[in-house]
């Protein structure tokens, strides 16, 4: 998966939504549930790993789909963000793809001219 952002935040936003997009038809999700998380890395590479690693284990956990990611504080080691969505509902969710983990083959997070630019690959 490639994903592009004006920003640093837009591009953490932008990532976690388009994994979510591949899990599920992020259409039919509704934001009804809400909860800030705070995750860390040692570089920004890392820190997307455990962002998106965190939002999978709250998928699994709580079997609560994500649509919407508001980055409140962001750097590049450190993310603060309130993430929206709701309980999974068989009668209308469908999932596309399971996506087990996000890795750090050929994992990139950098800055191309004046936009960012992540490339994640995952175990699915």
């Amino acid at each position: 998966m490639v994903v592009y952002g004006t920003n640093f935040k837009e591009l953490y936003s932008n990532s976690a939504f388009a994994m979510f997009d591949l899990i599920t038809d992020t259409s039919r999700v509704k934001p009804k549930n809400s909860m800030v998380i705070e995750v860390e890395g040692n570089n920004p590479d890392e820190l997307m790993v455990n962002w998106l690693s965190e939002l999978l284990y709250i998928m699994e956990s709580r079997s609560l789909l994500l649509k919407e990611f508001d980055i409140l504080e962001i750097d590049r080691n450190r993310l603060k963000a309130e993430v929206r969505g709701e309980h999974y509902d068989p009668a209308r969710h469908e999932f596309f793809t399971e996506i087990k983990a996000a890795t750090y083959h050929q994992l990139t997070v950098e800055k191309i001219d004046n936009r960012w630019k992540a490339q994640i690959i995952f175990d699915t």
